[in-house]
């Protein structure tokens, strides 16, 4: 990725045109939902067998396979769907080189009643930082079975947003399996408790099954500070962009996982880029 891809007069936004950019990728998706409904509506049979289904308790089990499947394991990306089983955890650590510091962070998401459930965890990010805690309530809303596409929605609480304060975080997460491949992606809008601050978060993720068990395919996020002036925090990024090949594995209830790519990081008021690679390795269990 060259520098003049990444320059700063290319992310130079201003605040109401980058918020304007990410209203709109949310109208994308609804238009892309309302599309998907209409292009595989099932027969008037079909529905009917999938309201049946949908109101009975869903199956579990403590196979990982499909919690894997469903992109629940990924290292950025969050799932659109997370009904093969009744909780999950996940831990991760590695390096990025364009922040220079080690990465740890630790996710935890269990069912409390229907498809409503709870998410928590931490995030630490090197060189000189601090474990963060954040947790978030997650709804999922549709399933490609009855509506042609998965799609859920979540709101929390970061103890350190994208810009450095604590911020609440809206996102939505919607997928579709296109055979055996499925294609994720995630729009997020974060607003800070103090300062006023605002950023735009946006995933996109494919996965393809090797074996029933081993999955491999891409994972990616761009991140991008929405509020802008000269009273900035120390150290605030402007904009953040993370991609590479990511593979997970399946044993039995547990499921390891290992990524790496490139990473691109822009830090406020200041000159210039720093480029670099980021790897992650991470172990999860279902329950």
């Amino acid at each position: 990725m060259s520098s003049r891809l990444l320059s700063p007069r290319s992310f130079s936004l201003r605040p109401s045109l980058s918020l304007s950019l990410c209203l709109s990728l949310c109208l994308f998706w609804v238009v892309g939902l309302c599309e998907a409904r209409a292009w595989s509506r099932p027969s008037a049979a079909a529905d009917d067998a999938a309201t049946d289904d949908d109101q009975s308790a869903a199956p579990r089990t403590a196979d990982a396979a499909a919690g894997v499947a469903a992109g629940a394991f990924l290292p950025w990306s969050m799932a659109a769907r997370v009904d093969s089983q009744r909780a999950l955890a996940l831990v991760q650590g590695g390096y990025d080189s364009a922040r220079r510091g080690s990465l740890w962070q630790a996710t935890a998401e269990v069912e409390l009643f229907g498809r409503v459930s709870l998410r928590g965890g931490s995030t630490y990010l090197g060189p000189s930082g601090t474990m963060r805690p954040d947790f978030a309530v997650r709804v999922d809303a549709l399933r490609q079975e009855r509506h042609g596409i998965d799609l859920a929605g979540s709101v929390g609480y970061e103890a350190q947003g994208f810009n450095l304060k604590p911020a609440i975080i809206a996102r939505v997460a919607a997928a579709r399996l296109l055979g055996s491949t499925r294609l994720l992606a995630n729009a997020a809008y974060g607003v800070g408790t103090v300062e006023g601050e605002r950023f735009g978060d946006l995933r996109l993720a494919g996965l393809r099954p090797v074996t029933r068990d081993l999955h491999v395919g891409l994972d990616s996020r761009f991140r991008i500070d929405l509020e802008r002036d000269q009273h900035e925090p120390p150290g605030e990024p402007e904009w953040e962009v993370d991609a590479g090949p990511v593979a997970t594995y399946a044993l039995g209830r547990f499921v390891v996982s290992a990524s790496a790519g490139a990473t691109a990081l822009k830090y406020r008021l200041v000159p210039g880029q720093h480029l670099g690679m980021i790897s992650l390795l991470g172990a999860g269990t279902v329950f």
